[in-house]
């Protein structure tokens, strides 16, 4: 049996799960080749956003659509209201002076979400599957990208996904990101701050490619991108309220062909944000109200465990006895017994074998067991030292501050793409 088609991929999904059918007037053009997905929720200030795409963009050959999903619950507060309202004015005003030959903007606002789910993960889901449904309409499996819209973009950045989609045989991919890290826009202290939360984020990256775990990618909504087929295999974006990048960019790492964009930049902001429960928003907000302190990280022994268990696992070492002993306390043997029997049960190789279990361990299950042994062995220290020791087992040098360590591994991170 032959491999399905776009639309088959696509009709399925639309089948199989749920989604809202939004009408937008402007017919997709034969050329599209991206769509722009921007969620927004009582924001004050998207043109940065439009002009770094619509204004700031290198010369481009094909078509690209740019579609900022305006959304609230039907129950939101009437301020937040007037402001959506507000926005989609502003957008509407915008797409008629932006829109050109080759790119549009559609602004599109949904006001009645269900207060249950309302929140960005139903709207990115809603943006996309708009997207999804405009690249079956010109039978095309095109790029969908997730942006946000209080971020901007470097002047490479369309040139560069379409390059990336056009060249290799990823099928989805995360895209480089810096966060402001100097600048008036924000005070010393805020800086500080953002500059400790950037710094965990490729610290516990970069721990866990030196773990040899094959999910060792940064996951930020604001900063990925993917095929709509990929989209539609996986069932679509979750509707859930923070997270849902996590969530769902994972659901590609282990689904698809996964890569790294790293020859352009997303900046998103590092303002704070009291809608969202956990991300960058709310921990600069509680970092600023000392309500979490972002100079600590999780201790680098958890790596190290990890990287030892790995290390057997990929060595064909299965036997619970010779594990490590802290993993064992968080994992009894008749879990992994069952999980390993699974494995070879319905694998008839070793790779096979090491797909399923990459696929039962994943990044969601790791990240729940390094918060096991901070619970109960070994507590956050400093991220500057642990940084350090991080760098120490790659065979770099360690470093005396931060800022110098975020450099480095941001200059390590872009070299690693592909």
């Amino acid at each position: 049996m032959g491999e399905k088609t776009f639309i088959s991929i696509v009709n399925q999904y639309f089948k199989r799960f749920p989604f809202r059918k939004i009408n937008i007037a402007l017919e997709p053009s034969k050329d599209l080749k991206i769509i722009v997905v921007i969620p927004s929720y009582n924001e004050k200030n998207i043109q940065p956003t439009i002009d770094s795409l619509f204004l700031k963009q290198d010369n481009f050959s094909f078509d690209v659509e740019v579609i900022v999903l305006i959304n609230n619950s039907e129950s939101e507060i009437e301020e937040i209201k007037e402001q959506n309202l507000l926005t989609l004015k502003t957008l509407q005003n915008l797409s008629e002076t932006y829109s050109n030959s080759n790119m549009h903007l559609i602004p599109v606002l949904i006001g009645d979400l269900d207060a249950k789910h309302a929140g960005v993960g139903w709207a990115r889901k809603l943006g996309m599957d708009i997207a999804t449904q405009r690249f079956r309409t010109i039978n095309f499996n095109g790029t969908i990208v997730g942006l946000d819209a209080d971020t901007v973009v470097e002047s490479n950045y369309l040139n560069s996904i379409y390059s990336f989609f056009s060249n290799n045989n990823f099928n989805a991919a995360s895209i480089y990101f810096e966060h402001p890290t100097t600048g008036d826009s924000f005070s010393d202290v805020h800086l500080e701050q953002i500059i400790y939360y950037e710094l965990h984020l490729r610290y516990y990256k970069n721990s866990l490619k030196y773990s040899n775990l094959p999910y060792s990618f940064h996951t930020i909504g604001s900063a990925f991108a993917l095929t709509a087929s990929a989209y539609a295999r996986q069932g679509g974006m979750n509707r859930r309220k923070a997270g849902e990048d996590f969530y769902f960019i994972n659901k590609l790492i282990k689904g698809e062909i996964f890569g790294e964009i790293n020859d352009t930049k997303v900046i998103p902001s590092p303002r704070i944000s009291h809608r969202v429960p956990f991300g960058t928003g709310r921990a600069i907000l509680e970092g600023l109200n000392s309500q979490k302190d972002l100079s600590i990280t999780y201790d680098f022994q958890c790596f190290e465990i990890i990287n030892s268990w790995i290390n057997r696992i990929e060595n064909k070492d299965f036997k619970y006895e010779n594990f490590p002993e802290k993993l064992k306390a968080y994992m009894d043997y008749e879990i992994w017994i069952k999980h390993h029997t699974m494995m070879l049960n319905y694998t008839n190789s070793h790779k096979s074998c090491l797909k399923l279990f990459y696929n039962i361990f994943d990044a969601f299950w790791m990240l729940k067991f390094i918060h096991f042994l901070r619970d109960n062995f070994y507590p956050n220290t400093s991220l500057l030292d642990n940084t350090n020791t991080l760098l120490v087992k790659m065979g770099y040098p360690i470093m005396g501050n931060i800022t110098s360590q975020l450099e480095f591994l941001r200059k390590l991170d872009k070299k690693k793409g592909h």
